[in-house]
């Protein structure tokens, strides 16, 4: 029953979505200096948090190799598959930078990754080898997004996308034009766009500082009941909250010194 319901979950034919591939940078470097065991041990350190972000994001893992992964958005799963699979892929160079560097044996290794992302049709199917199923899913906007993450190299790029993915995400992800690019084996030139940042980002960052400001033109001006109000609107920002903290301090301290006040009188 459960091999059942676990195949319900892949789709097999015909298939619209978005296709991601990353590939962890100098990972031939990194082998040469990492015993068998260490490798094995970098491996899983990486790429299961990797992967989890894949499935946080609605997407499916199809490959995982030593040093990349290849995953799916199917529009049957997420309308919005691009910019799922963007907000993925930007997801995972934060949880990189979060790892970087990792330490094994002593030995400091950088963590680096290139991303390719595109968006068509596939075709997804099994091979049965030796009674093992794999999934595959293949297509030309598969072997696009391939181009694209290998294409990181040349521009020392993170992210890239071409129009397919442009078109969904321009309202949400800022990006920035890099290049029309030959690619080969493919008929017609690809305008491809480096992914910077997640709009909603921008805009977090403008409300913290709006906020913050606010806060301490309240402060400065001794309003610290107002300031503790705008600054607890973004009190997840350390600094707000450690103006908040000494706002409050502040109060306690002005409520002891009108006590005292008082008592002289």
């Amino acid at each position: 029953m459960k091999g059942k319901l676990k195949m319900k979950r892949y789709c097999t034919g015909k298939l619209h979505g978005t296709a991601v591939f990353l590939d962890i940078r100098n990972f031939l470097g990194i082998s040469g200096i990492l015993e068998n065991e260490k490798i094995c041990k970098f491996v899983i350190d990486v790429m299961e948090p990797l992967s989890y972000c894949v499935i946080k994001h609605s997407g499916r893992v199809c490959q995982i190799q030593g040093d990349g992964i290849m995953a799916i958005f199917e529009h049957n799963d997420n309308p919005h598959h691009a910019i799922s699979a963007v907000e993925c892929a930007l997801d995972m160079q934060a949880i990189l930078d979060k790892l970087n560097p990792i330490e094994m044996d002593g030995i400091r290794i950088p963590l680096k990754a290139r991303i390719g992302v595109c968006c068509g049709d596939m075709y997804a199917c099994f091979l049965n080898v030796q009674g093992h199923k794999e999934y595959l899913v293949l297509g030309k906007s598969v072997n696009l997004a391939s181009r694209y993450q290998n294409i990181n190299k040349h521009y020392n790029t993170k992210i890239l996308v071409d129009e397919s993915v442009f078109s969904y995400i321009k309202e949400y992800i800022i990006t920035r034009k890099l290049d029309n690019v030959k690619i080969e084996g493919c008929g017609d030139n690809k305008q491809l766009y480096e992914i910077l940042y997640d709009r909603r980002e921008e805009e977090h960052r403008h409300r913290i500082k709006a906020h913050y400001e606010k806060g301490l033109v309240n402060y400065l001006q001794g309003n610290l009941d107002d300031a503790i109000h705008w600054f607890s609107m973004v009190s997840e920002d350390k600094a707000s909250y450690l103006m908040m903290e000494r706002c409050q301090e502040m109060k306690i301290l002005q409520d002891v010194k009108a006590k005292e006040a008082k008592k002289k009188k």
